[in-house]
């Protein structure tokens, strides 16, 4: 592997200069010229994806990619539905408690949700997702709770083995709140279940309160599991039960895999995919960088940090994603970006629809420059655009999202986007994408500890 450092500036031409045929359908214009590597490697790589783009092709017509079958055909039942719709008429506030796959992509689907909805608090019951085990977290939470009061709390627990460790302990804390002021009965209306087939401490714990179980794939790990109920059941929350009858998010995903498997050339992902391997192997790029200017998009970042850092993360090859918000880390991490070493990929996540903002600023201030704009939203898109073209100009690759509308169908359809990018990438690196073996062998640790303190 090569570690020349990039040194040739690279300089967008326009606002959308190589847009890339992604999910633009649904709002999303993608920027990638400075994405893509200016020179040497790139006809070989372009090669190399093409060919993996064809096994992918080939593993999804097989049926051996169940994460994209899923995608195409949804959930095996719409139940979720019904609960969705329920949950989100019946509910005062609703506890998501789940780790990791199985809570970031439905929060991230919670926030575009919202983002999408100028009235968002009047719309739908607001959701609250767990995941600490920090005991001050808890403890808030449970004075939340109380606010709240039992009969206007509802829960939505998930566990895809129906093992994890904090997910049980959250569950069983909401057991221990709702107590015996609550009929079993009355629990049962106000909580759901989701965990895979077959015995697991969550499905006994649910199944001895009469609580409904909605069952999810076992053959999905829960970082690709945005398409199953893991993440649709918290999107027909986010849509306030008014949406059609599947979530958008679906619709999104589905129009990205319709134009994933091109006769001639490279779909999007493959092509991105052709442009990271080229910068890793030829010159050390090691690090995934991505920069939301958006609060509602910190979610996204969190989802796609799991999905780098789980499936590249392997036989000591792979990415680092990195997570940065505009414009805070312009201040604390930009020298570095721009005059430190080399090594690293920026993604910026933004959206175009608060371009004049919604907040005046007030004009003729003493002291004021007289280039100082008169809303906030014309500051803010200009920090963006400078912090994006001087990385390009310093050599960076960087590439641009930039959501014109934050609707469900675009989160879908970037989500579908990054986890076929993420799939050819893998492949072009030689790594097995699915399964987290490592992790695995922490969490028998953790049953091992447990065992020995409990004798």
């Amino acid at each position: 592997m090569s570690h020349t450092a990039l040194t040739r500036p690279v300089h967008p031409e326009g606002p959308h200069a190589g847009r890339c045929n992604a999910p633009d359908a649904f709002g999303i214009s993608c920027d990638t010229v400075a994405w893509l590597e200016p020179a040497g490697g790139r006809a070989a790589h372009r090669q190399a994806a093409r060919a993996a783009l064809t096994r992918l092709e080939e593993r999804y017509r097989d049926g051996a990619l169940p994460f994209l079958s899923g995608l195409h055909s949804g959930p095996p039942t719409r139940g979720y539905l019904d609960v969705g719709k329920r949950f989100s008429r019946d509910a005062g506030l609703i506890v998501h408690c789940g780790c990791g796959g199985s809570l970031h992509a439905g929060r991230v689907f919670v926030a575009a949700a919202a983002g999408a909805n100028s009235h968002p608090e009047t719309t739908r019951p607001p959701v609250v997702f767990a995941e600490s085990i920090d005991p001050d977290s808890c403890a808030r939470l449970r004075k939340t709770l109380d606010q709240v009061g039992q009969e206007h709390v509802y829960s939505v627990i998930v566990s895809k083995s129906g093992h994890t460790t904090e997910t049980l302990a959250l569950f069983a804390m909401l057991l221990e709140w709702y107590g015996e002021a609550l009929e079993l009965d009355a629990i049962r209306k106000r909580a759901i279940c989701l965990t895979e087939a077959g015995p697991s401490p969550l499905r006994a714990l649910a199944q001895a309160r009469g609580i409904p179980i909605l069952e999810v794939p076992s053959d999905v790990g829960g970082r690709f599991a945005a398409f199953t109920v893991s993440g649709l059941l918290p999107a027909a929350i986010g849509a306030n039960g008014s949406g059609p009858d599947e979530p958008d998010v679906l619709a999104g995903g589905r129009a990205v895999l319709a134009r994933a498997f091109p006769r001639e050339g490279l779909s999007a992902a493959a092509q991105s995919a052709a442009a990271m391997a080229a910068f890793h192997e030829r010159h050390g790029t090691g690090t995934l960088v991505t920069l939301a200017y958006t609060s509602t998009m910190e979610p996204l970042q969190t989802w796609y940090r799991q999905l780098v850092a789980e499936s590249l993360g392997k036989d000591r090859r792979g990415f680092t994603p990195v997570t940065a918000r505009g414009t805070d880390d312009e201040h604390s991490q930009l020298q570095l970006w721009l005059d430190g070493p080399p090594g690293q990929m920026f993604t910026l996540l933004r959206s175009g629809t608060a371009r004049d903002g919604d907040v005046k600023l007030p004009v003729d201030l003493p002291g004021y420059p007289t280039w100082f704009p008169r809303r906030l939203g014309t500051l803010w898109h200009a920090h963006a655009d400078a912090t994006c073209a001087s990385l390009a100009a310093a050599g960076r690759p960087v590439r641009t999202f930039t959501f014109a509308r934050r609707s469900l169908a675009a989160y879908g359809a970037l989500m579908a986007h990054l986890m076929l990018e993420t799939v050819l990438i893998a492949d072009l690196l030689g790594i097995d994408p699915f399964g987290q073996p490592a992790v695995e062998e922490t969490k028998e640790r953790i049953v091992q500890i447990l065992t020995k303190e409990a004798r």
